[in-house]
C-alpha cells in the first residue's frame, strides 16, 4: 500500500489527490511503525514513526501527527530514552484532535512519565486521559477508521496500570489491570488478545510483589499457550520482567517460582525471522 501510494504521487499534480495519497503514505509508514514496535524492531519502528509525521506534515493531519509522534515516545521509553519519551509524548498531547486521538496521547504520556519515576504527573496524565474519554471526536484515523488507529478502553486501563506499575504505586496498578481484564474479556476474538495477556502480566507482578505466588501463578497460567506469532514485544517485555522478579534470592528455593520463572524466560525464544521491510 505505501509503494502503490507512492507511485501514484508521481501521476498527479492535483492538489486534492496530492493530499489524499500523502496521508494514505503516512497511515502506512504509521502501520509499519507499529509493527516494527510489535517485533521489537526499534530503529526500524523509529524511520517509520519520522515518515508518518513528515507524511502527516505534508498532508496537514493533525490526527496522524499525533499518532506518529505518540509511536516515537513509545519507541522512546522502550529503548531508555525517558527524556526523549515525554518531549515526543507532549507533542502527540499538543496536537492530538479531541476524541480518541487525545485519549491515546494522554496514555502514552502516563507511560513515559513512568520511565521517569513521576508519579503526579503519571496521576495527572491518566486522570486527564480518563477525562477526554467522555468527549466525541471526528478524527478520520482514531474515530472514523479505527483498528489499529483506535485506542479502546481496555488499552487504556492497560496502559494505566503498566504506567501505575512503573512507578510502584500497587493499587491502582491491579484496578487498572483488573479493570482492562473485564473490559477486553467480552470482546470478540479475545482469546489471544495482547491487551489480556499484557493486563494478566502486570496484574501477576502486583501479585507477585505482595507475595502471592500461587494467585499470580493462575493469573498467568492461561499466557504459556498462546501462539508465538501472538507474542509481541510489549508482552514479552513484561514477562522478562517477571523473570528478574523471580530470580531475586527469596524466590531461589521456592520450586513452584522456578517453574514459572523458566516460562517466563522460555516464552519469547520461538519467534519468527525479521520480515522483508520496505523503505519508509
Amino acid at each position: 500500500m505505501r509503494n502503490l501510494a507512492v507511485a501514484l504521487l508521481e501521476r498527479t499534480r492535483r492538489p486534492g489527490q496530492q493530499r489524499e495519497l500523502y496521508l494514505i503514505v503516512a497511515q502506512a509508514a504509521a502501520l509499519l511503525a507499529s509493527e516494527s514496535v510489535d517485533l521489537g524492531l526499534w530503529p526500524s519502528a523509529m524511520e517509520y514513526a519520522r515518515a508518518a509525521y513528515t507524511y502527516g506534515e505534508v498532508a496537514g493531519h493533525d490526527g496522524v501527527r499525533a499518532y506518529a509522534r505518540g509511536m516515537q515516545a513509545t519507541i522512546a521509553y522502550w529503548t531508555g530514552q525517558t527524556a526523549e519519551a515525554v518531549g515526543y509524548a507532549e507533542t502527540a498531547v499538543a496536537l492530538a484532535p479531541v476524541g480518541v486521538a487525545r485519549v491515546r496521547a494522554l496514555a502514552v504520556l502516563a507511560r513515559a512519565w513512568s520511565h521517569r519515576g513521576a508519579a503526579d504527573n503519571v496521576r495527572r496524565a491518566v486522570s486527564a486521559a480518563e477525562d477526554a474519554r467522555g468527549s466525541d471526536g471526528q478524527d478520520l484515523l482514531h474515530d472514523i477508521i479505527g483498528g489499529e488507529f483506535g485506542y479502546t478502553p481496555a488499552q487504556q486501563a492497560r496502559s494505566a496500570s503498566t504506567a501505575w506499575l512503573e512507578v510502584g504505586h500497587a493499587e491502582p496498578a491491579i484496578a487498572a489491570a483488573v479493570s482492562a481484564l473485564n473490559l477486553a474479556g467480552g470482546q470478540p476474538g479475545s482469546e489471544w488478545s495482547t491487551v489480556l495477556a499484557e493486563a494478566r502480566a502486570d496484574l501477576a507482578t502486583c501479585q507477585l510483589l505482595g507475595g502471592h505466588l500461587d494467585t499470580a501463578r493462575e493469573t498467568l497460567a492461561p499466557l504459556w499457550a498462546m501462539p508465538s506469532d501472538w507474542r509481541r514485544t510489549g508482552l514479552l517485555g513484561r514477562l522478562q520482567r517477571i523473570h528478574r522478579l523471580l530470580s531475586e534470592p527469596q524466590w531461589q528455593a521456592v520450586s513452584n517460582a522456578r517453574q514459572v520463572a523458566e516460562l517466563a524466560s522460555s516464552f519469547g525464544t520461538a519467534h519468527a525471522g525479521r520480515p522483508a521491510l520496505p523503505p519508509a
